[in-house]
């Protein structure tokens, strides 16, 4: 197994306790591949067996020091998994490879979000901070509804600022990214978590596949796209009384009405 990782990789292993030549491949149905592989051609999914009876239900490799983010970037595309870790993990850790292939390091997902919400100094620390607590608040929710649960939602992160950010993001992304789940319209965190829109939508674009380009056709990554408003009052109306496709509807009389 170690021969199809790169010496960056192997010698980073070894520095964590891992021997590379006990990784074994985990193999994964479809149900329990998250969409996001579709970002990741050369992924390999590998269990860890120092990680057993430890903490630790995974991990992908790099460094934060901008020197290193092209070295980063031409690391094998990688994650390595407690043997007994759920397909929320492998999503969560391919978040992080998502962020270092497109900005050269996961941790980078925090500056990301300050600049799309055009936050800078003080205020960019203060929404950071502001989102982990409201996602440590809604840890219990989080919990009961999801099943997310992990120690970036515990009140311990509130002492490290906004530096959670980047894998409480991780969190409810890859939960998104193996269930299937939109959890910014789930009513509860729509009040919380997610109520304020430029959130949403710069959430929307630092997560999940909006990290890459499947096409040249798709968006460009790491961009803001304006969230669809939702219908009025009078758009409701029209549509309990059939004009919601528009066009012509029967009236009284024989007559059209349009």
């Amino acid at each position: 197994m170690a021969t199809s990782l790169d010496p960056r990789t192997i010698a980073q292993l070894r520095e964590e306790g891992i021997d590379p030549s006990r990784l074994k491949e985990r193999k994964t149905s479809a149900k329990d591949t998250p969409y996001t592989t579709a970002g990741l051609p050369a992924l390999q999914v590998l269990e860890a067996p120092e990680l057993q009876n430890t903490n630790t239900r995974g991990f992908m490799l790099g460094s934060n020091r901008v020197s290193n983010f092209d070295k980063n970037r031409a690391q094998a595309q990688a994650v390595f998994l407690r043997p007994d870790a759920d397909k929320d993990t492998i999503a969560h850790e391919q978040e992080h490879l998502l962020a270092r292939q497109g900005l050269g390091t996961a941790a980078m997902i925090n500056e990301k979000f300050d600049e799309l919400l055009g936050k800078k100094n003080l205020a960019a620390i203060a929404a950071r901070q502001n989102f982990v607590k409201d996602a440590v608040g809604a840890a219990g929710h989080l919990k009961e509804k999801y099943g997310i649960d992990n120690a970036y939602f515990d009140p311990s992160m509130l002492k490290q600022g906004g530096t959670a950010l980047y894998e409480q993001l991780a969190s409810l992304a890859g939960y998104e990214a193996a269930n299937n789940v939109d959890l910014t319209k789930d009513p509860v965190l729509r009040k919380t978590l997610f109520k304020d829109k430029d959130v949403r939508e710069t959430y929307n674009a630092i997560t999940g596949l909006r990290q890459t380009r499947l096409d040249a056709r798709d968006l460009p990554s790491y961009t803001r796209q304006p969230e669809p408003s939702e219908p009025g009052m009078v758009d409701k109306l029209k549509k309990l009384i059939g004009y919601a496709n528009g066009g012509y509807v029967a009236s009284a009389g024989n007559k059209k009405d349009i």
